[in-house]
């Protein structure tokens, strides 16, 4: 149940969840009989409800509360329908009734204070509302009621706030903007009284197109709750409009709700199946449940749509890592048709910069992200740069996106840097300028394809040194890199001709790892004692497929009371748990042997690894942090050494921490790795009490000793541009 903009209430189905219908809980004694009438009355009223037929309504509930007084919120619905005919005496007593009840039923409480401020004594009932809020905050119409009776009263300070909490609740509710509005204008802030009467005037026109640029609005502040809101509005007011039902779907896709979020994306294609941006997003809520084909189908389709667009062509890019038997020769292809698009105009020469080159200085870095936070890329970068800080190099970051909330990693960032700037307003042009007045000598990218990346800075060439590190799997695509951070694993010799940029391998790993600083300690073997052995994957669903799904077969074929453990974020939602069952399923892997679990939160992740023996890694597309954090908490990964960038990550991190034997060189080789450790648990308990301490004191954990390394290379790729921009000059 809800109160309406103007005070009254309604019956609305799972509304803000202080809707309070009856539940079979009896406090009194009465005939069977009477109970059961009373229940169907009762059920009969909410029907009656939901369709607007309140007079019938009443009748219903008031006889359902005669017959069973003491009935969990028989007397509350009769409340609320009284309400809908101006009986605020009478719906007060019926509140009371209810409280007697339950009470500390919050809505009730909070009607009563509603009831007494629509019959002139606001005062009264300011207290009822606090009390009802306090035990049930998230009610965005009492929220309003509250507001409005602060505003009654000239306490206009606190209404703000309870008419900010409103709108926070319910970004479409059109009367609380208009209020606070007021609010505004007697309190002399003019011009958000001018914002918040328009944001009103948009939402009552249902005007789709206004309340679409509402709903912008806020996604560009990171109010991701009110925009969702105003997206949906926008969609509810416009079903035959293809826009508002994409930008909908797209919101909620972004937002790991993939299956609700595809089902807006085909409302779009139907209404308009040639516009190719529709055909994009849903590739990105297909890749999000891990069903691939269909994912590239997708953007393939868009792509054949508008040809000459860059930004499609590059959707495909980072989708195609994941299909079952990519090739390296595929990936270029594919990046260098995209950087034709992408780049229409000659960049910049690298000796075109007036930049100082003198080889005996340290060259000046310049980091531009979008994830300079508690992020994937951060706890692979983060001290390594802190370590080269350190001997003198000077570092400038370059944050990207202004809604990612900085963090205590992003004050890391600050410490070392001479610079910190939020240059996500600034277009290339500007951005550009603000590089060179800087004087950075060398310019990392650390997001390559992915979101937040300023593609189209490097391509017009923004600094003498351009490298690319860690945001990406592989080659750009742009010929204005001028390195790409690998090692010989992840990039050996005979695979140069599949990179456009010059690989530099540093001799350990191509990263320095962040271990988690509050992990949890490593628990025992959980099979050891005999018991049931698990296989965890804690990777996105999009790395999965039905090639994965046949070896993972063969494996649980081959220990029969074994289990798959899978933990993510994403896996929450039931429509893509089915999609994942379904993707493995094609390969044969049994439902009832793969255990889901959605989890976002690094600790209780971190803590999930104490049920697992041994982790599977995925492919094509192996893991990075996640095996990373898996050998942190005393699990190995088995991995299926592939033939791409993506694919090599895990061989590349477990060969740093000695654990090459864990990496498989066929599909074979793999299943039968998989399924020979679970005969050898002792050994495998062993190594679980022992990895912690073995990969802090490998070279992924030494950020020292990699700072070194990663300094030759930069020291060397200073001096060759100084040698080649003196020459010039000569």
């Amino acid at each position: 149940m809800e109160d309406n903009s103007s005070g009254r209430l309604a019956i609305h189905v799972g509304h803000g969840g202080h809707a309070i219908l009856a539940r079979s809980l009896t406090n009194g004694s009465y005939p069977s009989t009477d109970l059961k009438r009373a229940q169907a009355l009762h059920q009969e009223g909410v029907a009656h409800a939901r369709q607007d037929r309140w007079r019938q309504a009443l009748r219903a509930f008031n006889e359902a509360a005669r017959l069973a007084p003491d009935q969990s919120g028989f007397n509350y619905c009769k409340g609320v329908a009284l309400c809908r005919f101006d009986r605020f005496d009478d719906a007060r007593e019926a509140f009371a009734a209810e409280l007697r009840v339950t009470p500390t039923h919050a809505p009730a409480l909070a009607e009563i204070g509603t009831c007494l401020a629509r019959t002139g004594r606001t005062r009264d009932g300011i207290p009822y509302l606090q009390d009802g809020l306090r035990l049930l905050p998230n009610m965005p119409l009492a929220q309003y009621s509250l507001g409005l009776a602060l505003l009654t009263e000239n306490r206009r300070s606190e209404a703000l706030v309870a008419l900010d909490k409103a709108i926070e609740l319910d970004a479409g509710y059109g009367e609380a903007y208009r209020t606070r509005g007021l609010a505004y204008v007697m309190d002399g802030q003019f011009d958000k009284a001018v914002d918040d009467l328009r944001a009103a005037s948009t939402i009552d026109s249902d005007n789709y197109k206004a309340i679409i640029e509402l709903g912008m609005n806020f996604g560009i502040a990171a109010r991701d709750q009110q925009a969702a809101r105003l997206f949906e509005i926008a969609a509810e007011s416009a079903p035959t409009v293809a826009l508002p039902q994409y930008l909908y779907g797209h919101f909620l896709i972004n937002h790991r709700a993939f299956e609700r979020g595809l089902s807006y994306v085909d409302r779009a294609l139907a209404i308009d199946p040639l516009q190719a941006e529709h055909h994009v997003g849903r590739g990105f809520g297909l890749l999000g449940q891990g069903r691939i084909e269909e994912a590239v189908a997708a953007y393939r389709r868009a792509g054949e749509l508008d040809p000459g667009s860059a930004g499609i062509a590059g959707t495909l890019l980072f989708a195609l890592q994941h299909k079952p038997g990519v090739t390296r020769a595929e990936l270029l292809r594919e990046h260098r048709r995209w950087a034709v698009l992408y780049r229409p105009s000659a960049p910049l020469s690298r000796l075109a910069f007036a930049n100082a080159p003198d080889p005996a200085r340290k060259p000046r870095l310049g980091l531009v992200s979008a994830d300079l936070h508690r992020h994937a890329v951060s706890f692979l970068v983060l001290r390594a740069f802190e370590a080269l800080a350190a001997p003198g190099y000077e570092i400038f970051c370059y944050k990207t996106d202004s809604k990612r909330q900085d963090d205590d990693f992003s004050e890391r960032y600050k410490e070392i840097s001479l610079s910190w700037r939020d240059v996500s307003g600034l277009d290339d042009q500007a951005l550009g300028q603000q590089i060179a007045e800087d004087r950075i000598d060398v310019l990392f990218d650390l997001a390559g394809h992915t979101a937040g990346n300023r593609l189209s800075l490097f391509a017009m060439r923004a600094a003498p040194i351009q490298l690319s590190w860690a945001g990406y799997v592989g080659t750009v695509g742009l010929d204005t890199y001028d390195g790409l951070i690998a090692d010989p694993v992840e990039i050996p010799p005979e695979h140069d001709a599949s990179y456009i940029e010059r690989p530099i391998r540093l001799p350990d790993c191509y990263v320095c790892y962040h271990p988690p600083a509050k992990a949890p300690e490593v628990p025992p073997l959980p099979s050891l004692s005999g018991g049931r052995f698990t296989f965890g994957c804690f990777n996105r669903p999009a790395k999965l497929n039905s090639e994965l799904g046949k070896a993972w077969a063969r494996i649980l074929e081959q220990v029969p009371e074994s289990r798959i453990l899978m933990v993510y974020g994403g896996l929450g939602e039931t429509s893509t748990r089915d999609a994942v069952y379904n993707v493995l399923g094609q390969g044969g892997v049994p439902r009832e042997r793969v255990e889901l679990v959605g989890e976002t939160e690094q600790d209780k992740l971190l803590v999930a690894y104490g049920e697992v023996d041994v982790a599977l890694d995925p492919f094509p597309y192996s893991a990075g942090v996640t095996t990373l954090e898996a050998m942190w908490m005393g699990v190995p990964t088995v991995t299926f050494v592939g033939d791409t960038f993506a694919g090599r990550h895990s061989a590349a991190h477990l060969t740093a921490a000695g654990l090459s034997s864990f990496c498989a060189d066929s599909i074979d080789d793999y299943v039968a790795m998989a399924v020979g450790w679970t005969h050898r648990r002792d050994e495998l308990a062993e190594l679980r009490r022992s990895l912690r301490d073995r990969v802090a004191a490998s070279p992924l954990c030494d950020a020292p000793r990699f700072a070194d390394n990663l300094s030759r290379e930069l020291m060397r790729l200073w001096a060759e541009w100084c040698e080649a921009r003196t020459n010039t000059a000569a």
